[in-house]
C-alpha cells in the first residue's frame, strides 16, 4: 500500500508539472515629460506602471509619442492606420499610443511597426481601472511592447490631443514570477485524487475482507488442532521391551527418523498398526494426521472430525490384517467386540464369550506389544512364584 500511494503521488505531481505553467514578467518604468506652452512649465512624471508584454524585449526604449489620427483608428487595428507623432523630426524614434480592444495584440503591434514605431504602449480598457495584464503577441520581432493603465493613457492622450510633444521613456522594471494552474488543470487533479481515493477505498475493503478470513481460518486451524491433539492422545502407547515379541530391536527402525527402536523407548501404535516412536509420529500427525507409511487417514479411522454427509470407515489393510506381524489386536476393535457383545440376546452370550476367548489364544502371541507394560511384569512374578517350591 506505500509503494502504491508513493506511485499516486509521483503520478499526481507529474501531472501537476505538466499541466501547471510558471508565468515569468516585468514592470515598466515609464517616464514621461513635456513642456506646457501655456505656463511654459516642463511637467515630468514617472512610475513603475507599465507591463512589458510576454514576448517582448526586455529593453529599454524611448521616443515622442504618436497616436492614431483618426478617432475611429484609435485602437490601431487597421493596416493602414496612420498616426500623428508631434514635434517628430525625420528620423528620430517615435512611440505608438493605442487602445486595448477590436483586434488581437499582435495586429496592432505590426501595424504600427509598418509605420516605422519602435515601440507600442497599449492602454487598458475602462473597465480594468488602473490593472494591467498579460498580452500575447508572438511574431513581433524586436518591437518593445508595454501596457499601461486605462487612466495613465488617457492623461497622456489628452496632452497629444493638444498637439504638444510628449517623450516617453521605457526602463526595465521588476522580474516577477507566478505559478498558476489552469481550469483544466484543475479539473485533471481532481479526476487523479478521486480516482487515488477509490483504489486506497478498494484496497482498504480488500485488506479487512482478507484479514477477516484469515482471522476465521485461525480460529477454525486452532480448533481443529486441539480436536487433533485430543484424538492423537487416545492412540495407544507401548514402551519397548529387550527380548519382547513383536518388535525386533536388531532390525526394526522407525519410518520417521529411520533409528532402530531401543529399550524403553515410547512408541505409537496407528490404526493400521504400524509403529513409530511418539516423539516422531505425535508432530506428523499433528499436521498431516495421516500414517506416512500407508496414508491411512489416523484422525478418521478415530471416528473424530468427519462429516456427517461422509460414512465412517476405517480402511485396513490386507496385507496387515492377514499376516502375522506381531504388534496385535487394536484396542478400538477389542472395543467394537464387546460393544457387539453387550448387544447380543441373553442366550448367545454364552457362545459369543467362548469365542472371543478361543481366538484371544489363537491370538496370544500377537498381543503381547499392546499389553500395558505393568501386566508383563505382573505375570513374570505370577509364573516365577508359580516355580517356587511351596513350603
Amino acid at each position: 500500500m506505500r509503494h502504491c500511494w508513493r506511485v499516486c503521488v509521483c503520478w499526481l505531481l507529474s501531472a501537476l508539472c505538466a499541466s501547471g505553467r510558471s508565468l515569468e514578467w516585468f514592470t515598466a518604468l515609464v517616464r514621461t515629460e513635456y513642456t506646457d506652452p501655456r505656463t511654459n512649465i516642463t511637467v515630468q512624471g514617472a512610475a513603475e506602471s507599465g507591463r512589458y508584454g510576454d514576448t517582448s524585449p526586455k529593453e529599454s526604449v524611448q521616443g515622442l509619442l504618436g497616436f492614431p489620427r483618426m478617432p475611429l483608428h484609435q485602437e490601431g487595428c487597421h493596416h493602414d492606420t496612420q498616426y500623428s507623432v508631434p514635434g517628430l523630426e525625420e528620423g528620430e524614434p517615435w512611440i505608438a499610443l493605442v487602445a486595448r480592444g477590436g483586434c488581437t495584440f499582435r495586429d496592432k503591434v505590426l501595424n504600427a511597426a509598418r509605420k516605422k514605431a519602435s515601440a507600442v504602449v497599449i492602454y487598458n480598457e475602462l473597465k480594468s481601472g488602473n490593472a494591467t495584464g498579460p498580452m500575447a503577441h508572438q511574431g513581433t520581432g524586436n518591437t518593445v511592447v508595454i501596457m499601461v493603465s486605462y487612466p495613465k493613457g488617457m492623461d497622456i492622450m489628452e496632452v497629444l490631443k493638444r498637439n504638444i510633444p510628449v517623450k516617453m521613456t521605457i526602463t526595465v522594471g521588476t522580474r516577477h514570477v507566478q505559478e498558476f494552474i489552469s481550469g483544466q488543470s484543475v479539473v485533471f487533479v481532481a479526476i487523479a485524487f478521486i480516482t487515488m481515493m477509490i483504489i486506497s477505498l478498494a484496497w482498504l475493503i480488500f485488506y479487512y475482507i482478507q484479514r477477516f478470513l484469515y482471522s476465521g481460518n485461525q480460529y477454525r486451524n486452532q480448533a481443529i488442532r486441539k480436536e487433533t491433539k485430543k484424538a492423537i492422545g487416545q492412540l495407544q502407547l507401548h514402551r519397548v521391551k529387550r527380548g519382547e515379541k513383536g518388535i525386533d530391536i536388531e532390525a526394526d527402525n522407525c519410518a520417521v527418523c529411520i533409528e532402530n527402536y531401543k529399550p524403553k523407548d515410547v512408541v505409537r501404535i496407528l490404526p493400521c498398526k504400524h509403529i513409530f516412536h511418539r516423539l516422531c509420529i505425535d508432530p506428523w500427525l499433528l499436521e498431516h494426521r495421516t500414517c506416512p507409511m500407508c496414508k491411512l487417514d489416523v484422525i478418521k479411522a478415530l471416528g473424530i472430525l468427519v462429516d456427517s454427509e461422509d460414512p465412517q470407515e476405517i480402511p485396513v489393510p490386507e496385507s496387515v490384517a492377514g499376516s502375522s506381524l506381531s504388534v496385535g489386536t487394536l484396542s478400538f476393535a477389542q472395543e467394537e467386540t464387546r460393544s457387539e457383545v453387550n448387544n447380543l440376546p441373553t442366550s448367545s452370550t454364552g457362545n459369543t464369550l467362548e469365542q472371543c476367548s478361543s481366538s484371544k489364544e489363537d491370538a496370544g502371541e500377537t498381543t503381547a506389544l499392546l499389553d500395558d507394560p505393568g501386566s508383563e511384569e505382573t505375570r513374570e512374578q505370577t509364573q516365577n512364584s508359580g516355580n517356587h517350591p511351596s513350603h
